[in-house]
């Protein structure tokens, strides 16, 4: 009989034995089962996506915040390079130059550059809704895809600033300059297209009061620029050049309100969210019918006439049965046929009777 002593030491000897295996048994399962595992969530799943539609902003705060901070941004960056001088005088191993020329010329072109980028999306999203509507006869959709490009364009030129170079170039080639910056040279070009693409944009937004008010405003900004380029800003107490410089920025963020309005009332129209009042049928000439529908009609009636006239030989032949049939004798005799003038003056009878 073995001792208690050995019998321990061969149980320790079993379970050593065993152990390793268990537990790698274990350790592939837990492994498997962790492979298995979705990495995700649920909500991260396909149907719970935002749609492109959610990034259009619904709320109005959300549009006077833009407008706030896109005019404060204005506002902000010409004033502290119209008060460069005093600040850098305060404000040791700080220059006027690089507080008006980089701060706030940086300040602006960035604020443009990035308002413009934003237009180019809303534009981008207005464009992939107002190409499906059926009543679009004149393609008036198009527009938005021109927004698109030109809101690119000029969000690349806000940083590059291309517009001084261009004109340069075309003066020295030409040898003519109207103003000493010879900035007609690009203004030209460009009032053209923006003219061409603001009445298109205009007939395409009057259906919203809102974004249309914002497009107006934004079309005066521009056209204050415009001025103030050519060299024609009024004083306004040494402000005047400062107003024309902000034109610009502040025009950007009327136009991107204006989209902002103008794609909500789109996403709610596509919804069904908006009610329009029932237009009017506009009176004009009556329409022609064709060859094949005149044909149709005229073989109707013809059928239609050869019909009745076949109804009424029928009745008169009816008639004339029926009169024969009154003709016979009282007794059930053979039946008397009557002359045609006593079958006419039979029917004159019985129509006065």
């Amino acid at each position: 009989m073995a001792s208690p002593v050995a019998r321990g030491g061969r149980r320790r000897r079993v379970l050593n034995q065993e152990a390793p295996g268990a537990s790698a048994i274990s350790f592939s399962t837990f492994a498997t089962a962790e492979a298995d595992a979705p990495r995700y969530g649920e909500q991260a799943s396909v149907e719970h996506h935002p749609q492109v539609t959610d990034f259009v902003p619904r709320k109005m705060r959300t549009m006077m915040l833009t407008l706030a901070v896109g005019i404060g941004t204005a506002a902000g960056a010409e004033a502290l390079a119209h008060f460069a001088d005093e600040i850098a005088a305060r404000t040791p191993g700080v220059s006027a130059e690089a507080l008006s020329g980089r701060v706030a010329a940086g300040a602006v072109a960035w604020a443009s550059a990035v308002e413009l980028l934003l237009a180019a999306m809303l534009a981008k999203v207005i464009f992939s809704l107002r190409r499906h509507r059926v009543d679009d006869y004149h393609g008036r959709y198009r527009v938005w895809r021109w927004m698109v490009w030109g809101c690119v364009l000029a969000s690349a030129n806000a940083v590059v600033g291309a517009q001084t170079v261009i004109a340069k170039a075309a003066a020295a080639a030409t040898g003519f300059s109207f103003t000493a910056s010879a900035s007609e040279w690009w203004l030209a070009p460009a009032a053209i297209v923006g003219a061409w693409i603001f009445v298109r944009l205009i007939l395409e937004v009057a259906e919203c009061k809102m974004a249309l008010t914002a497009v107006l405003l934004a079309a005066v900004c521009y056209g204050a620029a415009a001025v103030g380029t050519l060299g024609f800003s009024p004083s306004l107490g040494g402000w005047g050049d400062a107003v024309a410089r902000i034109a610009p920025l502040v025009g950007h963020t009327f136009g991107l309100v204006g989209l902002m309005f103008f794609g909500r009332y789109v996403v709610l129209d596509v919804q069904g969210l908006i009610e329009h009042a029932s237009r009017p049928a506009a009176p004009g000439k009556p329409k022609k019918k064709k060859k094949a529908e005149r044909i149709a009609e005229t073989s109707e009636s013809k059928a239609t006439v050869e019909m009745k006239s076949h109804q009424s030989r029928e009745e008169a032949h009816d008639a004339d049965r029926s009169e024969e049939d009154s003709d016979e004798d009282e007794d059930g005799g053979a039946v008397r046929r009557l002359s045609k003038a006593d079958r006419k003056r039979l029917r004159k009878q019985n129509r006065a009777a």
